[in-house]
């Protein structure tokens, strides 16, 4: 579950949009990635990468331009990806669409687990604990796409 206290709400016409708060963005994310790339197992180059991304992000002024910058898809640990979902709800299985964008600070292509959920929650429940402190730990989705 997401933590929503992290989200700006909007509301339109046709939409329910959250959108990250910047301000958590922009103080919590270097803060954030460096203590979750520690746990990978890292060559040097994956490493020189993962510092690379975080200078990077250091650099930026607002997190408008952390969000350009992983739009760009220059950096292995970030980078911006649009998903398609649907949650099943009511009784009368009606489906809720759910159009997310995600920030991904690791990919590592997809494997054959689609239909892990659990395993995928439990994944978000590690690096939350790992990131106690961190607002942006309430913040964290895995899938695999």
């Amino acid at each position: 579950m997401l933590d929503f206290t992290l989200y700006e709400r909007l509301d339109t016409e046709n939409e329910l949009i959250f959108v990250l708060s910047h301000e958590e963005l922009k103080q919590n994310l270097s803060m954030f990635l460096a203590k979750q790339i520690q746990f990978f197992k890292q060559s040097k180059f994956k490493r020189e990468h993962a510092l690379r991304t975080l200078d990077a992000i250091d650099k930026c002024a607002t997190a408008a331009e952390i969000i350009e910058l992983a739009n760009t898809r220059d950096l292995l640990n970030l980078q911006s990806l649009d998903l398609a979902d649907s949650l099943n709800i009511g009784i009368w299985n009606n489906y809720l669409e759910i159009h997310i964008t995600l920030l991904t600070f690791e990919s590592v292509g997809k494997v054959f687990m689609e239909e892990y959920k659990d395993f995928l929650i439990y994944l978000v429940n590690l690096i939350r604990s790992a990131s106690k402190g961190n607002p942006l730990a309430g913040a964290v989705y895995a899938t695999i796409c």
